[in-house]
């Protein structure tokens, strides 16, 4: 949905892709949830006695209300799309001149097995398939509130 390239990972650069993902598909259906692993750009892990922290990733996560949801500590397999994902960048990173010729490659070329692959489904494909009802959903609402 969103992606970019830094020199380290920050807090700031993550907040930064989630916002635009998130303004980029509001028009179709609001972010509801994220996943991330316990690092430190996205999770406090220094804590008061009741569990808070102020943290700057799950404050604007709570800001906008997506649901902040971590993997188990060592368990890579909870975050595995994002962890295969990794793998196939930088397989393929090099054959790229920007990242932006890599995520077309990747989110509408390349066809991906945990998708339909007897129709060798992209996840663009997948991605708008999926809001099908989202988008319809929300075009009928807009109309009940013109009628109205």
């Amino acid at each position: 949905m969103s992606c970019g390239e830094y020199e380290r990972r920050s807090a700031e650069a993550s907040i930064e892709l989630l916002e635009e993902a998130y303004e980029k598909y509001l028009h179709v259906k609001p972010i509801r949830e994220v996943i991330t692993d316990h690092g430190s750009e996205f999770y406090a892990n220094k804590r008061d006695k009741n569990g808070k922290a102020n943290h700057s990733f799950e404050l604007y996560c709570k800001e906008k209300g997506i649901k902040h949801l971590l993997c188990q500590y060592n368990h890579p397999q909870s975050n595995g799309k994002i962890e295969k994902w990794f793998h196939t960048y930088e397989q393929h990173r090099y054959r790229y001149d920007t990242l932006e010729e890599f995520l077309e490659y990747y989110n509408t070329i390349k066809p991906h097995m945990s998708l339909d692959w007897d129709k060798l489904q992209t996840p663009e494909q997948a991605f708008w398939k999926k809001c099908r009802s989202a988008i319809l959903g929300s075009y009928f609402e807009m109309i009940e509130k013109e009628v109205d």
